[in-house]
C-alpha cells in the first residue's frame, strides 16, 4: 500500500513538475509511421496526420497515405518523455524556433485533427482579401484560427500559414467562412 502512494505521488510530482505539451518531432524522411508505432508502443501520445493521395508509376496508379507534414510527427510529452523519445531510431530533433522548443497549441492539433477527419478537401476562399493579409476562419472546423494568406491556389483555395507549427496549410472552406483579421494577431492564442 505503501510504495503504490509513493508510486502515485510521484507520478503525480513528475506530472506538475513536467507537464505535457504537444512538440513537434522531426524524424528520418518516409520514418513517420514507424516511429509513430514505437512511440506508441512506449505509451506516448502522438499524432500524424495523413492524407491519402494518387501516386503515378509507369505501369499504374494507386492510392497511398502519406503523412500531411512529412518528417513531422506531433507529441504529447513531458520533459522525461521528450528526452527518452530521441533514442527511438529515425528520430533526428524537436523543432524549435529562436532556440525554443516549439509548443502546439491542443486546440491547433484538435483544428487539424477535424480538418484531416473532415472532408476530403478544405480550402479557405475570398475574392476581396490580398496575399500577405492577416485572416481568421469564421466558422467551420477551423474555426478561430488565425493566418497569414499566403497564395491563391486556383479560383477557391488560398494558402495559409499558421505561425506555431510553421507550415503552410491549405484548407477550402466557403468564401463566407473567412474574414480579415483587424485584431493585428497572426494565430490565436
Amino acid at each position: 500500500m505503501y510504495i503504490e502512494r509513493t508510486v502515485l505521488q510521484s507520478e503525480q510530482t513528475s506530472i506538475q513538475r513536467y507537464p505535457l505539451k504537444w512538440r513537434i518531432l522531426y524524424v528520418r524522411a518516409r520514418f513517420e509511421k514507424k516511429i509513430e508505432k514505437q512511440l506508441l508502443d512506449m505509451g506516448i501520445k502522438t499524432f500524424l496526420p495523413l492524407r491519402e493521395v494518387l501516386r503515378q508509376w509507369t505501369d499504374r496508379r494507386k492510392k497511398v497515405v502519406v503523412p500531411l507534414f512529412p518528417s513531422y510527427i506531433f507529441v504529447h510529452v513531458n520533459e522525461r518523455q521528450r528526452i527518452k523519445t530521441l533514442d527511438v531510431f529515425g528520430t533526428v530533433k524537436y523543432v524549435q524556433f529562436s532556440g525554443k522548443l516549439a509548443e502546439v497549441r491542443p486546440d491547433i492539433i484538435e483544428s487539424i485533427r477535424i480538418a484531416v477527419d473532415g472532408p476530403a478537401r478544405l480550402n479557405v476562399v475570398s475574392t476581396q482579401l490580398k496575399p500577405g493579409a492577416s485572416v481568421k476562419v469564421m466558422y467551420g472546423p477551423l474555426a478561430g484560427m488565425r493566418g497569414n494568406l499566403v497564395e491563391y491556389r486556383g479560383s477557391k483555395k488560398v494558402a495559409i500559414i499558421l505561425e506555431s507549427i510553421q507550415q503552410a496549410l491549405v484548407v477550402e472552406v466557403s468564401s463566407a467562412y473567412i474574414a480579415e483579421d483587424c485584431s493585428g494577431a497572426k494565430e490565436s492564442k
